[in-house]
């Protein structure tokens, strides 16, 4: 369906929708860029509310000059046409709660027509932010390793590093990270009278360092936020 075929108020509901769904999905990235994963599916969490209280999506539509009672069948037509998913759910006050969600081929249409290039993907075994932040900190830690802490090591979520442990090269396995048993300092317990006199680190492979030494500078100019010391003199 052309763009055209729209009128103006289906248009910029489409467009305030496509806005919104981009925000939350920028917010999310960051988030899992700092190391704060969110498991909720995509299919959750993309759906936002239009007529509760303080909604963004409501003033954003406002701020276009929309305050008349067409809203309902303006989504509607824009179901019809496949460009939205809507769905209601009880409000506290007694009135149902819009919640509207823009489909792959709206997200489509609003890019074509606005000419929005699609988000540049990372090349095939690039790291994103949160991991190449994660390598940083084992390679800083060297054979010490990078202590447990809750939920993960070093303040970094387990599932951040799990894809540095399961990193392939062309299907082979070459771990970034590897995990390794160190003396306790105190015994850990593990269970109700059991305790362990070990406890669990992760360090850097030698691949991992290989690898660190080899991509610096290009993951320092890809993510100019992360403090990543240079590699030491001897490993250039």
């Amino acid at each position: 369906m052309p763009w055209e075929d729209l009128n103006k108020r289906q248009q910029d509901y489409l467009k305030a929708v496509y806005e919104g769904d981009q925000a939350r999905e920028t917010s999310i990235k960051r988030a899992g860029a700092r190391g704060r994963w969110n498991s909720t599916p995509a299919s959750e969490w993309r759906w936002m509310p239009y007529n509760a209280s303080g909604a963004s999506l409501l003033r954003k539509i406002t701020d276009m000059g929309y305050r008349d009672h067409g809203t309902g069948s303006t989504f509607a037509a824009l179901e019809r046409r496949g460009l939205v998913l809507c769905k209601y759910e009880p409000g506290s006050l007694g009135s149902p709660i819009l919640l509207v969600q823009i489909t792959k081929s709206g997200r489509k249409m609003v890019r074509e027509a606005l000419s929005i290039p699609p988000a540049k993907r990372l090349p095939v075994g690039m790291l994103k932010e949160a991991h190449w932040k994660a390598l940083v900190k084992a390679y800083v830690a060297g054979p010490e390793g990078v202590r447990s802490d809750e939920g993960g090591y070093g303040g970094i979520w387990w599932r951040t590093w799990l894809r540095l442990r399961d990193y392939t090269v062309k299907g082979q396995d070459r771990a970034l990270i590897k995990e390794a048993k160190f003396p306790a300092t105190i015994p850990r317990r593990i269970a109700e009278g059991y305790y362990s006199p070990y406890e669990h680190r992760l360090c850097i492979t030698g691949f991992g360092r290989d690898y660190y030494r080899e991509h610096w500078p290009r993951y320092r100019d890809l993510y100019p936020d992360v403090e990543a010391p240079a590699p030491e003199e001897d490993e250039q």
